[in-house]
């Protein structure tokens, strides 16, 4: 039995993450690793190649984003006029399954391992059924470990990922993850993430990311997997808060664990009681120490900030391009706030009837989908891509790098090997009239 697992990609699109080396993908490497010896196991990422025409295969397995869902039902739809059994699954046909099932022959709603024995079952027999729902969310002390010899090399040259936990006990409305995983932590065994970590020794990565939402949240538990990671000499990256900044003792572990730095969800820079993470850091000053706390610690942050809350006037791009530089954030990632399905953001904007459209393809975090309340679409996207340009100008990257610190040549690597697609990205998204006018008002200037 052939069986194909892709993870679609409009040919042509362009995202602000394209890398020569891209990120290792998890999902699908996990759903392979469901599947029984006998079957013949291809995985397609169509970040690395496009699927042209139509791939021998038994059965095809397509997970959903809703950036790229769109893709996924066209090509969903190529392999069924083939009479090409199809499987849509992922975040996008968990919240949409009614939507999804009108371009697949079946649809997994939420967590796939728990039904996949049933769904292989009903295949070989040649039954699939409508929808396969898990009663459960998977327990990960028994999870299989991902297929990782399945990816492209390019995807294992530089960089593994691993998971050691699912589920947040957050609630951030503007994300799905609870939606998806649940709110319940659950945790891999360390005997299965010691395994893990033998096989990325051996692929030669030199650099780790743990996928976790959050990893440093149980810091006795994420103490002994750090051990394991100075053991097997994985230098690594991981999402985390501010909260480290209050932890002296931690932050050593941390540094002695060969972290070279923590993904941080800023999101903002005011009215901090609505983000849950970082709350307690009421303003930019206080937010300014943690960083210089963490960094003192000699672990970089790669910081997220979003754009386009009630509460963002144009004013906002200027003063976050320039907290980025004054405080140093090694690796910015900066975002449209976008009202994904399944998440309490769009069941608000959309009753306030302030969604655009359901053009899937611009729910990507780099375009406008909604109606902001303190400036227009046009400023929104504009000052968005203003934004990109400059944190990606090679005279202004390293302005906030310090060559002191260390891991300096990964930082600097970093930032150039976004900067191509970073400004292609605000070359097509710019708008010279809307700029004017935003200079005029005092807006997008360092």
């Amino acid at each position: 039995m052939k069986v194909l697992l892709v993870f679609p990609r409009e040919p042509g699109t362009c995202v602000s993450n394209d890398s020569v080396l891209p990120f290792p993908l998890l999902g699908l490497t996990q759903l392979a690793a469901t599947f029984p010896d006998h079957y013949e196991l291809k995985l397609i990422d169509e970040s690395v190649r496009p699927l042209r025409g139509i791939e021998k295969a038994d059965l095809v397995c397509i997970t959903t984003m809703t950036a790229t869902v769109k893709r996924a039902y066209a090509l969903a739809d190529r392999f069924l006029a083939q009479d090409i059994p199809v499987v849509l699954g992922g975040a996008h046909a968990t919240v949409m399954p009614d939507e999804a099932a009108a371009h697949a022959t079946s649809v997994v709603i939420g967590e796939a391992e728990n039904v996949m024995p049933e769904l292989i079952s009903d295949f070989e027999k040649g039954a699939l059924a409508p929808r396969y729902e898990a009663s459960s969310y998977v327990e990960l002390a028994g999870i299989g470990q991902p297929r990782v010899d399945l990816l492209n090399w390019r995807h294992r040259f530089f960089l593994s990922s691993l998971q050691t936990s699912r589920g947040c006990p957050n609630s951030c409305n503007f994300c799905s993850v609870p939606a998806i995983f649940g709110h319940r932590l659950r945790l891999k065994t360390i005997d299965t993430i010691k395994a893990e970590l033998e096989v990325a020794s051996k692929h030669g990565s030199k650099y780790l990311f743990v996928v976790d939402d959050n990893f440093t949240a149980n810091r006795t538990r994420a103490r002994e997997i750090m051990e394991l990671f100075a053991f097997y000499k994985m230098r690594w990256m991981g999402f985390s808060t501010l909260a480290m900044a209050e932890d002296g003792d931690f932050l050593d572990a941390l540094r002695r664990s060969n972290c070279v730095s923590l993904f941080v969800g800023f999101e903002s820079l005011h009215q901090r009681d609505n983000f849950v993470k970082n709350k307690k850091y009421a303003d930019p000053a206080a937010v300014s120490h943690a960083v210089k706390v963490i960094h003192e610690a000699g672990i970089g942050i790669q910081g997220s900030f979003i754009f386009g809350f009630d509460h963002d006037t144009p004013d906002v791009f200027g003063e976050v391009a320039s907290f980025i530089q004054a405080n140093e954030i090694e690796v910015p990632n900066v975002n449209i706030l976008t009202p994904f399905p399944g998440t309490k953001l769009y069941e608000q904007v959309n009753g306030e009837g302030r969604i655009l459209h359901h053009d899937w393809n611009k729910y990507d975090m780099n375009h406008v989908v909604f109606q902001p309340r303190s400036m227009s679409v046009a400023e929104l996207q504009q000052g968005f891509a203003w934004t990109l340009k400059y944190l990606s100008s090679p005279t202004v990257i390293p302005r906030r790098l310090s060559w002191r610190r260390p891991y300096y040549p990964y930082f600097l690597m970093a930032n150039f090997s976004l900067h191509r697609a970073l400004t292609k990205l605000a070359k097509n998204l710019w708008n010279s009239q809307v700029q004017k006018d935003l200079h005029a008002k005092g807006a997008c200037q360092c």
